[in-house]
């Protein structure tokens, strides 16, 4: 049995043993996400994709205790095709090193086979919330990742950093700060005090195929485990000049299995971000650092943007570069966006890219129209004793 078993079973049992007290009726809440991106992209190579989707299936249980005390579960279904050479953001780029880095999941390896559409069960947690604030346990991202904040952007899944579809293939930007993807961990996050709050998660093992963070996708990527993720997040309005201010700041470390030399004990990524809003304007950015679990492997990246809403119409500019030591890649991307909700959980967001991604082999490059339509709907709402 793992050493962390007992840990894991203490953190679940708690939940259960305190619905012996009287509880409030138990709210369940069940909605669906359908999403596609349309790509119109001239691409010197021709490696575009012209359609990639996604479909989420979520649902969240929660229920109040007599002491305040809120117990609640979560249960997140998602199928995705992407870029068939970048599951989970990993990738390949013919430049010879066959050793992806820790964290940004790139190699220098020659491109293996295309991979299709994929489901996974990306989230299944416990959580309770009081007094003294959160703890969750399962199927979940780390505090690193959830308490990110950075650029504003009119697009939800193909921006120039953290996409979740990448029609291209040339997205390299990594900056929310997503170690280990939805792995079984244990986080506690603190209560929220004058619009700060902090948190930290464990999670024993981080290997794992997800649909935005595979560990496991190659051969030559690294195993993590141990990792253990410390973070901070600010969300404050001022109500004197009606400004709102939003900032995160994060640490994290894992052990590092690798056979290669210049594996690392352990991986150490630090994040920052943040954006302010004022008066319909948006501005943000933020910074994530990794030495990637090798010596002499860094990886960077960064991205800003700024966004405005002209009555119904956001429109959003944003700009971002990422460097990765070991796979010997380097990205630039820009975009100019524009969404709009036409109707209840209908959203439509046209987008002006323009990318390249520099190699050893040379340069990359990719320009022209995204498209993205997003179909929002909540399906099922209802409370039992």
């Amino acid at each position: 049995m793992s050493r962390n078993a007992p840990l894991f079973a203490l953190a679940v049992a708690l939940p259960f043993g305190a619905l012996g007290a009287a509880a409030q009726p138990l709210d369940i809440k069940s909605s669906i996400e359908a999403a596609t991106v349309a790509s119109f992209m001239e691409d010197d190579r021709n490696d575009s994709e012209t359609i990639l989707y996604e479909i989420a299936l979520d649902t969240e249980a929660e229920t109040i205790l007599q002491n305040g005390t809120e117990l609640g579960a979560r249960l997140t279904l998602r199928g995705q095709r992407d870029h068939p050479l970048r599951p989970g953001f990993a990738g390949q780029f013919s430049t010879g090193v066959p050793i992806a880095g820790g964290y940004s999941g790139l190699s220098g390896l020659a491109p293996g086979d295309k991979t299709g559409a994929r489901g996974r069960l990306e989230t299944a947690y416990l959580r309770a919330d009081g007094g003294y604030g959160e703890v969750r346990v399962g199927l979940d991202r780390g505090v690193a990742a959830r308490f990110f904040e950075g650029a504003p952007s009119s697009l939800t899944f193909s921006g120039v950093s953290n996409p979740y579809l990448d029609p291209t293939g040339l997205k390299i930007n990594r900056t929310n700060h997503d170690v280990t993807g939805p792995s079984p961990k244990l986080s506690y996050a603190s209560p929220r005090i004058l619009g700060l709050r902090a948190g930290a998660s464990f999670t024993p093992d981080g290997d794992g195929r997800h649909l935005d963070r595979s560990l496991s996708q190659f051969p030559e990527q690294s195993g993590l485990s141990n990792v253990l993720e410390v973070a901070a997040n600010l969300s404050r309005t001022l109500r004197s000049s009606r400004t709102k201010i939003e900032a995160s700041l994060a640490w994290s470390s894992a052990d590092v299995d690798h056979p290669a030399a210049i594996a690392r004990d352990r991986m150490e990524s630090w994040s920052i971000g943040g954006n302010v809003e004022r008066g319909g304007v948006e501005i943000g950015g933020s910074w994530l650092s990794s030495d990637n679990g090798f010596d002499g492997a860094d990886y960077e990246a960064w991205e800003v943007g700024i966004s405005r809403d002209f009555g119904e119409t956001g429109v959003s500019l944003n700009y971002g570069e990422a460097e990765d030591d070991l796979a010997a890649v380097s990205s630039k991307g820009f975009s100019v966006s524009a969404s709009r909700e036409l109707s209840d959980g209908f959203d439509v967001a046209v987008s002006y890219q323009d990318e390249s991604l520099e190699t050893l082999a040379g340069e990359r490059s990719s320009m022209g129209i995204v498209v993205e339509i997003t179909l929002r709907s909540g399906f099922l709402e209802m409370s039992r004793n």
